[in-house]
């Protein structure tokens, strides 16, 4: 069960035939204590076209890998994102497939769809095998700059507030730090309490 998703966007610039202009990088955590230098798993999504996706799930489909029930939610999404992407406060819309680059394979039920609107916030939904989430805002990072290979905006799926409870451990550990440092060294207490 994921308790945290981590959200990651990147824009990669001018991209050649080929390549993804968009990438969202997916961390998820699921054990209990949260540690952002260590997720269960760790996946890096190339954002397309949805037409491009539902393409590919008409030959997994017809290929027999793929159920009619895994095809519906293909579909729906397609649907979605083609009357989405008609708002007029859409920017673009687009999907991608969870897999593992390191097999090339894509884990059938598993996408994302990415919406980038005009004058306001992006929004993420991620499919995995038939249930849905996604992360309450992206914020943009201050530090990304042009070129430099900077995620462009972050967010977190955070149901049950672990991303808060470790911040608080994190204040309440650095506290405790700073009264063990002010504490006198043993000899300078006053002296021996035997005497």
């Amino acid at each position: 069960m994921i308790q945290v998703m981590q959200f990651q966007f990147f824009e990669n610039g001018k991209v050649k035939q080929g390549q993804s202009q968009h990438t969202m990088m997916l961390e998820a955590y699921c054990e209990g204590r949260l540690n952002l230098f260590n997720p269960y798993w760790k996946r890096t999504v190339q954002l397309a076209e949805s037409k491009l996706t539902y393409r590919w799930a008409q030959r997994k489909l017809e290929a027999g890998e793929m159920t009619a029930e895994q095809f519906a939610e293909y579909e729906a999404a397609h649907e979605t994102c083609t009357a989405i992407a008609v708002c007029e406060d859409t920017e673009w819309v687009k999907v991608g497939r969870i897999g593992s680059k390191r097999e090339n394979i894509s884990y059938i039920g598993q996408f994302i769809i990415v919406r980038r609107q005009k004058a306001g916030p992006m929004e993420c939904v991620v499919f995995l095998d038939g249930e849905s989430f996604g992360p309450d805002r992206f914020q943009h990072d201050l530090r990304s700059k042009p070129g430099t290979g900077r995620r462009k905006a972050y967010a977190f799926y955070d149901p049950s507030g672990l991303y808060e409870a470790m911040k608080r451990e994190e204040a309440m550990r650095a506290e405790s730090d700073a009264r063990a440092a002010q504490q006198p060294p043993e000899g300078l207490l006053g002296g021996d309490p035997w005497q």
